[in-house]
């Protein structure tokens, strides 16, 4: 027996989007509405305050409240800018929290749609939940914990979800790309959708363009899931296309904008990332981009668990060449040359700032201490 989802993610804040998938779910049986987090732009808007300050332009409120608070704090001796970094984050909050409500109705709608309505997370943008209101709609899993809705159990824990769990995260977690024994992985964040398997990333619904400021709209999906695993339909509500790369075709099915290539044919660096961070995960079970400090040293968050919630695990680390021959393995047919491109990149991973590993002083690896991996 098979369920049906409707699965969508990263509007940022944007309500034409989720009108859009509305308008054009109209009449679709659904069994569950999964929404994988970015419900508001409360990060950017925060980073930008900074961006603006940092640049001298000090005619927003929330930069001239800034000034008023940090002169009071240089009178009492103070001067690291806290005031400045709080009023940032503050003007983040408060406009993600206007834009939690401006979605919130037409997430009811959504919830209204499916027999057993709608299951989320928040994500990056919404600063993980951690904003002046909360979202009072279907039903949202617990970070690091589960829930069940209907007939299944939902968790937001991924390095503990079990074989007939569906995880949702809003990171698309490269670790556990290729090692992952749950019923289906729902993910986001990155705005490169990829079907893979058990996992399916989002894409997203709606962003603004870098460089113009323009808006671009992308999609949602229908996936029919049963124990043989998950049958995807991508639905566009702008410009998603589906992209089968020949080289790259064992890495998933692809959903990009129009005018984008492959993304790993496009910046073949986040291949590399990704393997190198499941390959580490494979031989070690510890998560690459998941690692945390405790006592001055990195441990990573994962098993053993207690009830959902990781216990800490000291570093391991590992040889280049058992590395290269772990990501040679996760391929049936390596394209021309991956072999040698991975060596390469790996000898290359100091320069990278985005790697998922690091390179130890006797020329091993380890998990970064410091890595912006998804």
């Amino acid at each position: 027996m098979s369920d049906r989802f409707l699965v969508l993610g990263d509007n940022h804040g944007d309500t034409s989007s989720l009108r859009r998938v509305l308008d054009d779910a109209e009449g679709e049986a659904l069994d569950y509405v999964v929404h994988v987090g970015d419900f508001t732009r409360a990060w950017r808007v925060a980073r930008r305050e900074a961006s603006e300050r940092a640049s001298g332009d000090r005619k927003g409120t929330a930069r001239r409240e800034a000034d008023r608070r940090e002169a009071s704090e240089r009178a009492s001796g103070d001067r690291k800018g806290t005031a400045r970094r709080e009023a940032d984050v503050e003007a983040g909050t408060q406009r993600g929290a206007e834009q939690l409500a401006a979605v919130e109705p037409l997430l009811r709608r959504l919830d209204d749609r499916a027999t057993h309505g709608l299951v989320w997370v928040y994500g990056n943008q919404d600063f993980f939940g951690d904003l002046p209101t909360d979202l009072d709609v279907g039903t949202e899993i617990p970070e690091g914990g589960r829930v069940t809705v209907g007939d299944h159990t939902f968790t937001n824990a991924p390095y503990d979800a079990s074989e007939g769990e569906i995880l949702v995260t809003h990171v698309e977690k490269w670790s556990i790309v290729d090692h992952f024994d749950g019923l289906a992985h729902f993910c986001g964040n990155t705005h490169r959708g990829r079907h893979l398997d058990r996992r399916l990333n989002a894409a997203f619904l709606h962003y603004l363009h870098p460089e113009t400021e323009d808006p671009v709209y992308g999609g949602y999906f229908l996936v029919e899931l049963d124990d043989d695993g998950l049958d995807v339909e991508a639905r566009s509500i702008g410009s998603l296309d589906r992209r089968e790369c020949e080289r790259h075709r064992e890495r998933g099915v692809q959903f990009q904008p129009a005018d984008r290539p492959c993304m790993f044919c496009r910046d073949e660096r986040t291949l590399m990332r990704e393997l190198a961070a499941s390959s580490f995960y494979g031989l070690t079970g510890q998560p690459a981009g998941d690692a945390v400090r405790v006592d001055g040293r990195t441990v990573a968050s994962r098993g053993p668990f207690e009830d959902g919630i990781a216990t800490q695990r000291a570093d391991a680390s590992v040889s280049r060449d058992a590395l290269v021959e772990c990501a040679v393995d996760l391929w049936a047919d390596p394209p021309a040359g991956f072999r040698e491109t991975f060596a390469d990149y790996l000898e290359s991973v100091p320069e990278d700032r985005y790697a998922p590993l690091a390179r130890t002083d006797v020329g091993t690896f380890e998990l970064a201490d410091r890595s912006y991996a998804y």
